[in-house]
């Protein structure tokens, strides 16, 4: 899955086809606003492109189908693009330059949990406070905290983690050896299917341990993970940690589906890891909190414009959050569209209020938030590793 980062961004910046969804009028309006920017932001580049430059390459999407059929009431939308790289610090330096100008006026994204969680009082306390639509970020934190900058179009970790908890009880785990990557997202979920299977599972046995984010060695805790007699490995992580783990696990004599099965979270919904680990991977599990595109009446024409633009072998490529990030996108242009002009300019204060009260109609169907700023409804995705490919095997609703 992962891209060379030269030719993402190169591919990216000269884009100019449209794609499908929900927009505004093609006819310009007589207040139409001066300016309208929004920035799109996740890790593009790094350790954890993987997730991240698809979803860009989805935004970018729903941008140019916005722009192809009028923009902001006949104002052309400009995207800039913050690659935070999944570090709170430079992502804060991104949304600086955003904060300090009113025209831009939300952000798709961040991506990761972690990021949200070291930036979100600056995006807050800004003035006036800059909004995002989270096509990823899971842990609960992110909309508990009482910012009205905050929404997700993805469940939460809360969810999650109970449904991930479910299945392994429902395919009759016996021992778990439960992992987290030490992210504020991983312990968090991971600490959430502790909880539900210690209230709800008394009698399944449980580990718990830590891999370091960028771990490669894994033989101490294979080592670990044998002397345990697990029959099942929980992995709570974003995705780089995962080939090498269960690659190491197979050569240990530990073979999922076999002698051992897996079951991981969001980022290990990630077809590159089925190569990646050598077919070690195949007949593994990955729960994720957004729906795939693929297979979905709604974004079929979406799947068709993202193969165009892309290549006929992009979506399995793209990342857990393809769909998400177009979805995020189409509920944050509209609540821009529907936000009033004045004096040529639009609020953010005003945008912030039509994504609390407003419903969107996306590739996933309406969304409408909480009073926190998480979506409606929803469930949890279970897909599972082909020789080549992750498919849906199941939907746990939340």
């Amino acid at each position: 899955m992962r891209i060379p980062r030269v030719i993402v961004m190169a591919a990216l910046a000269s884009l100019g086809l449209a794609a499908c969804g929900g927009g505004p009028a093609a006819s310009p309006t007589p207040n139409a606003p001066t300016k309208v920017q929004i920035a799109a932001e996740g890790p593009f580049t790094g350790d954890e492109a993987s997730i991240g430059a698809g979803a860009l390459q989805a935004i970018q999407l729903a941008v140019k189908d916005w722009n192809a059929k009028g923009g902001i009431k006949g104002t052309k939308i400009d995207l800039l693009i913050w690659d935070d790289q999944h570090k709170p610090d430079t992502a804060a330096t991104l949304q600086a330059q955003g904060i300090s100008d009113p025209t831009v006026l939300g952000i798709v994204g961040p991506m990761n949990s972690g990021v949200v969680l070291g930036t979100i009082q600056g995006l807050q306390g800004a003035n006036p406070p800059l909004p995002f639509v989270s096509e990823s970020a899971s842990n609960p934190k992110v909309t508990d905290q009482g910012n009205s900058v905050a929404h997700r179009v993805n469940a939460r970790d809360d969810a999650q983690g109970p449904a991930d908890a479910k299945f392994l009880i429902e395919k009759g785990a016996k021992k778990v050896y439960l992992l987290d990557a030490r992210s504020d997202y991983s312990t968090g979920l991971r600490d959430q299917v502790v909880k539900y299977l210690q209230a709800n599972a008394a009698s399944i046995a449980i580990k718990t341990d830590s891999a370091q984010h960028g771990q490669t060695d894994f033989s101490t805790i294979v080592t670990k993970i044998k002397a345990f007699q697990a029959d099942w490995v929980y992995f709570a992580d974003e995705g780089p940690e995962v080939a090498p783990l269960v690659l190491q696990l197979k050569g240990a004599g530990l073979t999922i589906g076999s002698t051992i099965n897996f079951l991981g979270s969001d980022g290990t919904q990630d077809p590159s890891i089925i190569k990646a680990s050598q077919n070690a991977y195949v007949g593994a599990y990955a729960t994720n909190v957004t729906a795939s595109p693929i297979g979905v009446g709604s974004a079929a024409t979406f799947v068709t414009e993202f193969k165009a633009a892309y290549g006929a072998d992009s979506v399995p490529k793209a990342g857990p959050f393809l769909g998400s990030a177009y979805e995020a996108t189409q509920v944050l242009l509209q609540a821009i569209n529907n936000a009033p002009v004045n004096n040529g300019k639009i609020s953010r204060n005003d945008v912030i209020s039509q994504l609390a009260s407003g419903s969107f109609d996306t590739i996933f169907g309406q969304v409408k938030f909480d009073s926190k700023g998480d979506v409606a409804g929803g469930g949890i995705y279970v897909y599972q590793a082909t020789a080549d490919d992750m498919v849906v095997v199941e939907k746990i609703s939340v």
